[in-house]
């Protein structure tokens, strides 16, 4: 199996660019080789691999409010790695379930990392984090926030480093878009431990909590996913330096403007709403405090969620 240290080069031009009108792109986290993951053996035991990296950082977090995207993700690397086991359910398992899978995985460490002090973090990344350590969102959103950094922002620059086709020259978009499935299928039961653990409030229909009112979360999955494609065939075809570095801008503007939409709704109070019910329910909740708590205030029932404006084709303009 190739080695899944692909190229960074995309990602380390993303940091240098910067676009009249609007914020700094953040330079890529800095990579601890010695910590990030490899795939070079059966592709089972590369998303075991992945799992047990991401199990560590759900459990270090206990009630942290950037817990429950690991939590997600921990479940889609279980339905992955079940996915994968079937004969036929991928034409290309080393490349979808391994290269891809643990170059993915390593992008959100990376911004996972940098937030804990090593580095810089992209835009879209820092919003998520800047909300779980001390916005008033639900669980949902912070589930979102990393949704829409991760899949916007860091797989366009893992799909076009390992590239949209196979050796042969068929394209990869099928083993791409039936992965779609595994995510749909890992959703459910996350949905159910972050509701169980955490925060009620996912629970209820998306439209009760999502911020994006009009779409379910696997939507928004689905076409941010499309989306992502689309960018990293960008990459792949930009001809020469000025046309990519376009490209990158238009990456990093989608993911961070999507990230300012999903945290435009916030309940003053709901913050110690959460905290409460996770220290009662969360398994390790007794022995761990949430980050950066901010002086109590009293809580309020979430009621209602506000409408922004989208479009169907998944960017942000």
């Amino acid at each position: 199996m190739r080695n899944a240290f692909f190229t960074y080069s995309a990602v380390a031009l993303a940091g240098a660019v910067l676009w009249a009108g609007g914020p700094a792109l953040a330079a890529p986290p800095p990579r601890d080789e010695a910590r990030r993951l490899a795939c070079e053996g059966p592709v089972a035991g590369c998303v075991r691999q992945a799992r047990r990296a991401l199990t560590e950082v759900r459990d270090a977090l206990g009630c942290d409010h950037r817990a429950p995207f690991p939590v997600i993700y921990v479940q889609l690397e279980r339905a992955l790695e079940a996915a994968a086991a079937k004969p036929g359910s991928f034409d290309e398992p080393e490349w979808l379930a391994g290269d891809l899978n643990t170059g993915f995985v390593n992008l959100y460490l990376d911004a996972y990392r940098a937030d804990q002090g090593a580095g810089a973090v992209p835009q879209a990344w820092k919003a998520a984090f800047d909300a779980a350590r001390t916005g008033d969102v639900n669980a949902g959103q912070d589930v979102l926030l990393g949704a829409n950094a991760h899949i916007q922002r860091d797989m366009p620059y893992v799909l076009a480093s390992l590239g949209l086709a196979r050796p042969g020259g068929a394209s990869r978009k099928a083993d791409y878009d039936r992965f779609q499935k595994v995510l749909d299928r890992a959703y459910a039961s996350a949905v159910q431990e972050i509701a169980r653990n955490y925060d009620p409030v996912v629970a209820l229909a998306d439209s009760r909590w999502n911020p994006i009112a009009g779409y379910t979360a696997s939507q928004l999955f689905r076409m941010w996913r499309e989306q992502a494609w689309t960018h990293a065939r960008q990459l792949a075809e930009a001809d020469g330096p000025s046309a990519r570095k376009e490209v990158v801008r238009r990456i990093e503007t989608n993911a961070a403007r999507w990230a300012s939409l999903l945290n435009t709704v916030h309940v003053p109070g709901y913050r110690q709403v959460r905290d409460a019910y996770c220290q009662a329910h969360h398994r390790g909740g007794a022995d761990r405090k949430p980050a950066n708590r901010r002086a109590a205030r009293p809580a309020h029932r979430l009621t209602g969620v506000t409408t922004v404006p989208h479009r169907n084709d998944g960017a942000v303009r």
